[in-house]
């Protein structure tokens, strides 16, 4: 008798809050740290909307997929780009580091 009732408690609980049910907690944002070498106060652009912070910043995001743009002045000028199969993915809690040089994104 004991156990029908614990059995129908348990069945009761599992339609209230089923095994998978996922957590409702929005996923934790991530860091994007872009920096620029040899000079720093290059201009960054992330999903083409030019950011008030110049390099070395950080940026916190939410996770997803961003295309990264770096300019750094125009004597001499440089210019990193990370967009199309470039883009960068950043994950829940995950910080991503770039430096935008003269030859490229290291």
């Amino acid at each position: 008798m004991k156990n029908r009732k614990i059995r129908r408690m348990l069945s009761a609980l599992m339609l209230v809050f089923p095994v998978g049910l996922q957590s409702q907690m929005p996923p934790q944002p991530g860091k994007l740290v872009i920096n620029s070498d040899p000079t720093t106060g290059a201009v960054v652009t992330i999903n083409g909307q030019q950011q008030p912070q110049r390099t070395n910043a950080t940026f916190i995001v939410s996770p997803g997929t961003y295309q990264i743009k770096v300019v750094q002045g125009s004597q001499p000028a440089f210019t990193c780009i990370k967009d199309g199969k470039n883009s960068v993915p950043i994950s829940p809690g995950q910080t991503v580091v770039l430096t935008c040089t003269p030859g490229g994104w290291k």
